[in-house]
């Protein structure tokens, strides 16, 4: 192992625990961004790639020469993006592998490896850095390189008491887990606010291909008629609460300037699923926490986070809809949903007896908040089993 570009635990720890904070505010508690960026400089962009799997084995011993493998993995992997930007990417995982070592040659990657014990049903983690990728499509295996970087957590500096953890003991063999991949580099980019929020995303540089022509990806105007490209310089168009959206949806909330994550957001008309009534879903399949925020912005990140721990449910079904001809729809957030909610009667379609999800967790692990599209007062809700199935209404984020 290169000492040199090892980085230690603690960083290690701020990085990947970021994530379960980002999932909780989206805010991932990595260092160096916890104060606004300048909006006239580029701003560094943390980032962290996630790998769910069914469950795996690291065979070896000792800390180094390990090997990690990933059985049961799903054919994409996501990103997100740290604070301010607060966007998530996915990615095949066939991609992933093939772009390994142009985004993780220079330094070598620290990963945490959250995963289940057959005799444990709480998850264990494991510092490891990863190289060396090799994915089987068809055996649904994803392969790693593998040197243990502690055999056990540091205590933490701000601790009030300290907290000792068990060895973890190779080799190991568990039945779910999770690999969180630290970014090689921060990647600079500008945060004004007047900006492309896509221009703002650590969103990987992919060879040009075939599907670039894909007439599939052509804009699709609302009434269904291809859009023309709008003109370099063009004033964008502005929208009103009320207003059909670039999907074909209701606009049902402005931000009153761009954001991070846009600055509009449209939600599908009534009758978006195949003109017949809302549908119903589970919210997740499992009672596993996916942590999730309740701030505006946030459902399109909630939504990946659900898509990359659920196997089915909600974010699966709003994910599917292309209104518009678009892909970017994604279950509310919390806020978004209440947003939505105050205009209901403008959006329409919704039954007044049934409670919407969310794409937020509720205060368990086992629940998700759920709002009832009745009554006058807002944030009609309540934390409800995951397993329970309730309305959906897909929402999008534009500028």
């Amino acid at each position: 192992m290169d000492v040199a570009v090892s980085r230690p635990w603690g960083y290690v720890m701020r990085r990947s625990i970021a994530l379960l904070s980002l999932l909780t505010t989206l805010g991932l508690l990595a260092s160096g961004c916890s104060t606004p960026p300048d909006t006239t400089s580029p701003a560094p962009v943390s980032y962290l790639w996630v790998v769910n799997s069914e469950g795996g084995t690291i065979t070896g011993s000792g800390d180094e020469n390990l090997t990690l493998t990933l059985t049961g993995v799903r054919e994409y992997v996501t990103q997100f993006a740290d604070r301010p930007v607060r966007h998530a990417y996915v990615l095949s995982t066939m991609d992933f592998e093939n772009r390994w070592a142009d985004w993780f040659s220079p330094v070598t990657p620290n990963a945490v490896l959250s995963f289940t014990e057959p005799a444990s049903p709480m998850p264990a983690s494991i510092v490891l850095e990863v190289t060396d990728p090799v994915y089987d499509e068809s055996a649904r295996t994803l392969s790693f390189t593998a040197t243990r970087l502690h055999r056990e957590p540091d205590a933490h500096p701000d601790a009030v008491e300290t907290v000792s953890l068990p060895n973890i003991q190779t080799p190991a063999t568990f039945i779910s887990g999770a690999l969180f991949i630290d970014g090689a580099e921060d990647e600079a980019v500008s945060e004004s606010t007047e900006s492309d929020p896509a221009a703002t995303s650590p969103v990987p540089t992919v060879e040009a291909s075939a599907d670039a022509a894909d007439p599939s990806l052509v804009p699709v105007a609302p009434d269904g008629s291809e859009s023309p490209a709008p003109m370099l310089g063009a004033a964008a168009p502005s929208y009103r609460i009320g207003d059909t959206g670039p999907g074909g949806g209701i606009v049902f909330y402005d931000a009153g300037s761009k954001q991070p994550w846009g600055r509009f957001l449209e939600a599908a008309p009534a009758g978006w699923n195949d003109g017949a009534a809302d549908p119903e879903d589970l919210w997740c399949g499992h009672y596993r926490s996916v942590f999730t925020s309740t701030e505006m912005g946030m459902g399109a990140a909630n939504t990946a986070a659900m898509l990359s721990s659920c196997e089915y449910g909600a974010a699966y079904r709003v994910h599917a809809y292309a209104g518009g001809g678009l892909t970017d729809w994604f279950l509310p957030s919390e806020d978004e949903l209440n947003a939505l909610f105050v205009q209901r009667n403008r959006v329409g379609g919704f039954a007044p007896d049934r409670c919407y999800w969310s794409s937020t967790e509720g205060g368990r692990v086992y629940s998700a908040w759920c709002q009832f599209f009745t009554g006058w007062y807002e944030y009609n809700g309540s934390s409800l089993s995951k397993n329970a199935s309730h309305g959906l209404r897909p929402v999008r984020a534009f500028s």
